[in-house]
């Protein structure tokens, strides 16, 4: 966790600790996908235009002082493999936020939080939710209605949208995030 260079294989660690898997179906599907683990650099993508996803998410990045999730060279690929899911959603989180519209705020992690819920990855997100219901107010009192209110848009929005997990976003860099938020079905997430 000190090694800001390696987030993303404490992910992989988590994943793999807690059994955490997706729908079989689903798992097949991300098994089936050309690159479902990309390393993404996110420099070069603000000299995009600036409606394209590639831009925002970067811009987004760089507002936040945020770095993206990467998996070190010498992680177990049948590691990887086993837990594509939630490796995969590690990678692209901050791409959910921008597609969402959702901040990164409590409330605004509630609300990408309530989204992928509303995915139907798998169950068990529903207690994550639920916990980041309980435990975000505590951390933040004064956004508490807030986080209620977009934990709740966020399950409507993912209900409507199409997969979002196995799109190939990370192939979609110089695309309008307005077109692929119409492709997917997204609603934007109310400031």
């Amino acid at each position: 966790m000190r090694d800001p260079e390696r987030l993303g294989d404490v992910a992989v660690y988590k994943s793999e600790l807690s059994g955490a898997r997706a729908r079989p179906a689903l798992e097949t599907e991300l098994r089936a996908m050309a690159d479902p683990l990309p390393s993404i650099a996110p420099e070069p993508l603000l000299s995009l235009p600036t409606e394209t996803l590639g831009h925002q998410y970067a811009d987004f990045l760089r507002r936040n002082a945020l770095r993206p999730f990467q998996i070190s060279d010498d992680m177990d690929p049948a590691l990887l493999q086993r837990n594509l899911f939630i490796v995969r959603y590690s990678l692209l989180h901050d791409v959910f936020h921008v597609l969402t519209g959702f901040d990164t705020s409590w409330a605004g992690e509630a609300g990408v939080w309530g989204f992928v819920v509303g995915q139907r990855y798998r169950w068990s997100l529903w207690l994550t939710v639920v916990a980041v219901c309980v435990v975000y107010p505590v951390l933040a009192p004064r956004q508490t209605l807030r986080i209620w209110r977009n934990a709740a848009r966020g399950v409507a929005m993912g209900r409507k949208a199409a997969t979002l997990i196995t799109a190939p976003l990370e192939t979609q860099w110089e695309r309008p995030v307005a077109a692929l938020r119409a492709e997917h079905n997204i609603d934007v997430a109310a400031p």
